[in-house]
């Protein structure tokens, strides 16, 4: 549940270079050229979960955290789920090489060039992209249709046009990708409704009416200790994001949307060209207004200084912050405090026009590829499906728990129903006031579904349908490991599923180019000093012209245009 990291290094060899080297490597002995097996149009080769006649091979590539510990006796190349897939399916899973996280982006790009990509992988955009370009992939439509499980496909389905654009190209699939939730991007702000209560206010829904709730929140001692020390709004910390393109807590995002700036995506304008939301005049306007606000002690003044902002948090002494739907986990602790704050969220502050702007995450960022000259497909899928049938039973009984799935599972990734929490928030709404019952409920496609549907009927007080912090049993043994999570889907995910006003804005690209490679991290470092030093008044408004100017110049014009034609 953390930010994305921005894929790094791609495409920049044009040469034909043999991968022999680095972390852990071991020599191919041929990525598309499998063992002898059954034909694939044999029905165990058709079938999700139907097994070969005859061993199959597959070559695959993973990164491997240096901190990973297997259970006894086991490794990357031998353990638990390597053992499942071989008793499952008869695929021989073989390591073309195994590499640092921090050396995979690197070590794709090379494979890439040299075009000796492996059988199966599961990748970044970026290196997705490259290889559609370079033709290297199989067309997966016939593959995810015949042999994706009913859960894999469904997770497909549900991110609808969004997905498709994503991964298809002429209506083929090129990529399975390991789909997110929706409301996973989206920021909105989260503020103490008992401080409100207290003062006598109204949740605020603009930011003029922010700016009036923050500066009561500073002044008027909402925590009743009688001294001038509470914070109105929280921002980003040393390590946080001002803006981001993802769930970005403590970011200020959502008062850069107010203005309908849109820092890191790139856009549109109305004449139809592409832009940077980074360098347009709303953004300036943004800055204007938050350095505003900050001069007038409104946002912390330690923003940017801070080595942790959750603190003042849970410290009793933040009012106002801005983050994602999961933030009810970040909170745990707080809901163990007497009197416990009460937290809540809202699609705010609204632009002008009334409309609550939320800049949308990717709705996928890693994707399964195949290499068009491997002859079973579908071994890969298969692979994804057993991880996606089994990977509960194998928590519960204990299988290769030491390095777990996410360690040491061949093609593992985090797949999701896109719309996974709109689905649970209104059911869990509908079971709190009696309108379902969990026979009612098919939990086949929603795998957390059951097990919050329990604990919410064990957590939930009187009255059933106001999530407010006195309304749970803050005394059951269930508030460590499940209020979190029932607290950000009825909280965190409320203001998505439930408010009319949401104007969804994605960017026309998630990746990196092939400028990006050299140019972007000199290009964000320029971005993050000038907004800083605007916001903090050390430096005046007119610094954002000559950062756009300097922006453009030193390769932001011809990142545009690669863009442009990305996104024709």
């Amino acid at each position: 549940m953390k930010s994305r990291k921005m894929l790094s290094l791609i495409m920049a060899v044009t040469m034909i270079i043999t991968i022999s080297t680095g972390c852990g490597t071991k020599k191919s002995d041929g990525a598309a050229t499998p063992v002898a097996g059954t034909k694939t149009t044999d029905k165990a080769s058709i079938d999700p979960f139907g097994k070969y006649t005859e061993p199959v091979t597959i070559h695959l590539v993973r990164s491997l955290d240096p901190n990973v510990k297997f259970d006894a006796g086991q490794s990357i190349e031998k353990n638990g789920y390597i053992d499942e897939i071989k008793k499952q399916f008869n695929i021989d899973v073989k390591f073309d090489w195994v590499c640092a996280p921090g050396d995979f982006d690197q070590k794709l790009s090379l494979a890439i060039a040299a075009n000796n990509i492996p059988d199966a992988a599961i990748v970044g955009m970026t290196p997705f992209k490259s290889m559609v370009k370079f033709g290297q992939v199989a067309d997966l439509t016939s593959t995810l249709n015949n042999s994706g499980s009913d859960l894999l496909k469904n997770f497909y389905k549900s991110g609808g046009d969004t997905i498709k654009k994503l991964v298809e190209v002429d209506s083929k699939v090129m990529a399975i990708p390991a789909t997110n939730p929706k409301a996973n991007g989206l920021n909105e702000m989260w503020i103490r409704k008992d401080w409100l209560t207290k003062l006598g206010l109204e949740v605020p829904k603009n930011l003029e009416e922010l700016q009036k709730v923050a500066k009561a929140f500073v002044d008027k001692d909402p925590d009743g200790n009688g001294k001038k020390d509470t914070i109105g709004i929280a921002g980003p910390a040393k390590t946080n994001n001002l803006t981001a393109t993802d769930g970005n807590q403590f970011g200020l995002d959502p008062i850069f949307s107010a203005k309908q700036s849109f820092p890191g995506y790139w856009l549109k304008d109305s004449s139809s060209k592409v832009v940077y939301g980074s360098t347009q005049p709303e953004t300036k306007k943004a800055l204007l207004e938050i350095a505003d606000m900050y001069k007038n002690g409104l946002i912390d003044k330690e923003m940017f200084m801070r080595d942790d902002s959750l603190q003042p948090v849970l410290d009793n002494k933040s009012g106002i912050f801005f983050g994602p739907w999961w933030t009810g986990y970040t909170l745990a602790d707080a809901y163990k405090k007497t009197p416990a704050p009460d937290w809540q969220a809202y699609a705010s502050p609204r632009a002008e026009d009334g409309n609550y702007y939320a800049h949308m995450a990717a709705p996928a960022t890693a994707f399964l590829v195949v290499n068009k000259d491997y002859k079973y497909p579908e071994a890969a899928v298969k692979i994804v499906n057993l991880l996606l049938r089994d990977e509960s039973k194998w928590v519960e009984s204990g299988l290769s728990k030491d390095s777990g799935t996410g360690g040491s599972y061949p093609l593992f990734s985090v797949f999701d129903n896109v719309d996974e929490l709109e689905v649970s928030y209104n059911i869990l709404d509908k079971y709190m006031k009696g309108e379902t019952d969990i026979k009612d409920v098919d939990f086949s496609t929603h795998k957390l579904l059951k097990g919050d549907m329990e604990a919410i009927k064990k957590l939930k007080k009187a009255p059933l349908t106001d999530y407010s912090v006195n309304n749970w049993d803050l005394k059951s043994e269930l508030v460590t490991n499940n209020l979190p999570r029932l607290v950000s889907i009825m909280v965190g995910d409320r203001p998505l599923t439930t408010e009319k006003n949401i104007k969804e804005v994605y960017s026309l690209y998630y990746g990196q180019t092939d400028t990006m490679a050299s140019k972007w991290a000199n290009l964000q470092k320029m971005e993050k000093e000038t907004f800083s030093k605007i916001i903090m008044g050390v430096a005046p408004i007119s610094t954002f012209d000559e950062f756009v100017t300097k922006w453009n110049d030193q390769g932001g014009d011809k990142i545009l245009t690669e863009i442009a034609d990305i996104s024709k």
